[in-house]
């Protein structure tokens, strides 16, 4: 596909409308910048360029390094658990979430195998900001002034590194950060 403007124009210096990469960098992140461009990039279709993907990216980057500092939060706070082990709601949130990491898990290696990476982005997205922020993190967060049950803990850091594996192609400054 071809590089085209949110006007649908090709992309060119004598138009004056290629972005300068590095002050997108430099304002997004670079991880944001590879994030937008591959989430509007379809497989063989053309990629409308535009600023508001980039946006989307670094709102992601912030999403991630907002969960990983509730984990060191509830983390922190292990210590004055009485209840080690996982209740039936919190087993109830694990085991969805276990079973949406491995669905999505599949769809990621059948759409990178088709080299559907924006789609697999897009998937992989969808699990870590919907699934896992919206609602799994939801569902195991402690009562307010309690702390976290330790298997729970456990089991949440290791979906947490396993979905920072899953998107460390698309972003590979934050998760090494992470």
């Amino acid at each position: 596909g071809m590089v085209r403007d949110k006007l649908g124009r090709k992309m060119s210096k004598s138009l004056g409308n290629s972005p300068d990469l590095l002050t997108l960098i430099h304002e997004y992140g670079a991880d944001a910048v590879r994030f937008g461009i591959m989430i509007s990039s379809p497989a063989g279709n053309d990629l409308l360029f535009d600023e508001s993907s980039l946006e989307q990216g670094k709102f992601f980057n912030n999403k991630l390094w907002n969960a990983m500092k509730l984990l060191k939060m509830w983390d922190g706070n292990k210590a004055i658990s009485n209840q080690q082990s996982a209740t039936g709601n919190d087993k109830f949130a694990i085991s969805w979430f276990e079973n949406r990491l491995n669905e999505c898990r599949n769809e990621v290696d059948n759409l990178m195998n088709q080299f559907r990476l924006s789609e697999a982005l897009k998937t992989i997205y969808s699990l870590i900001w919907d699934d896992f922020c919206s609602w799994y993190l939801e569902w195991v967060k402690p009562a307010y002034g309690k702390a976290m049950k330790a298997e729970t803990l456990q089991q949440t850091v290791q979906f947490f590194e396993q979905l920072l594996q899953l998107i460390h192609p698309y972003m590979p400054f934050i998760t090494v950060e992470i």
